[in-house]
């Protein structure tokens, strides 16, 4: 009987664990596909799913004031920083006043240099191909095949940084702090490293050029001797993007054995 009562017991965690191998081995089957027969969930997926989107909420609370931040301007609907608390501007350049409750932001860091995303980027660039005709179709399919290429991902680690609010529709903290940034302003404070405290300092920038958008930076792979920042044997990849003057972002942290497959890490 106490046999019974034991597997009965661990009959839910033992259902649940079931679950979660099949779901692995599911997205293992569609993974292995070629990525121009994956569907659009299926892309899409691997853009919003873990390991290749980390996802992290920090409230942000409002100011009654505002200044520039490298090079972010203060009258686009977003955040801008003041001091060490951001501050949300209203669209046509109202400001909130300093008494209103913190809003919360969900930062999404993606792993743009992973081949998985890179093919999914790509597949959604040919969907939309799809439903072009001639030129249009021609130009957009060949930027499908650089997107899941992607030439610069040879010799960099490659991250995005997107941020929305639910509470506040339109505000944009990435796109507001980040839209004007200059790289020998950002590159000060934003860096790679992993557990070992080994950097790679960030080498290019893209700016994000309209709401929804996202912030891209690029890390170099190797150092002066060849090694690579992350191999299967590392166990955490950190992400900095906290500024000493401002703390509008939240560091990440990446366990970076999620990333390996078949023994390479796919980043």
């Amino acid at each position: 009987m106490r046999v019974l009562r034991r597997f009965l017991a661990a009959a839910p965690l033992l259902a649940a664990a079931a679950c979660l191998a099949g779901a692995a081995r599911a997205q293992a089957d569609w993974l292995a596909k070629p990525y121009a027969e994956w569907s659009k969930a299926e892309a899409e997926r691997v853009l919003e799913s873990p390991p290749w989107a980390v996802r992290q909420t920090v409230k942000i609370r409002y100011e009654a004031q505002a200044r520039r931040v490298a090079g972010a301007g203060s009258t686009a609907a977003g955040v801008v920083v003041f001091g060490s608390e951001p501050e949300l501007v209203r669209p046509g350049g109202a400001v909130g006043g300093g008494a209103e409750a913190p809003v919360d932001f969900v930062f999404t860091l993606r792993m743009r240099s992973a081949p998985a995303v890179r093919k999914a980027v790509a597949r959604l660039a040919q969907l939309e191909a799809e439903r072009l005709k001639g030129k249009e179709r021609a130009a957009l399919e060949a930027r499908a095949k650089g997107l899941a290429e992607c030439p610069a991902c040879t010799d960099n680690y490659v991250l995005t940084l997107s941020s929305k609010s639910e509470q506040v529709p339109g505000a944009d903290a990435v796109y507001t702090i980040y839209k004007g940034a200059r790289l020998d302003d950002i590159k000060r404070y934003i860096f790679i490293a992993n557990e070992r405290g080994e950097r790679r300092p960030l080498v290019h920038f893209v700016p994000p050029k309209a709401p929804g958008d996202e912030a891209t930076f690029f890390f170099p792979r190797l150092d002066e001797r060849g090694n690579p920042l992350l191999t299967p044997e590392s166990r955490e990849l950190i992400f900095n993007v906290t500024n000493n003057e401002v703390n509008a972002v939240t560091n990440f942290r990446v366990d970076v054995s999620t990333l390996v497959r078949g023994g390479v890490v796919e980043f």
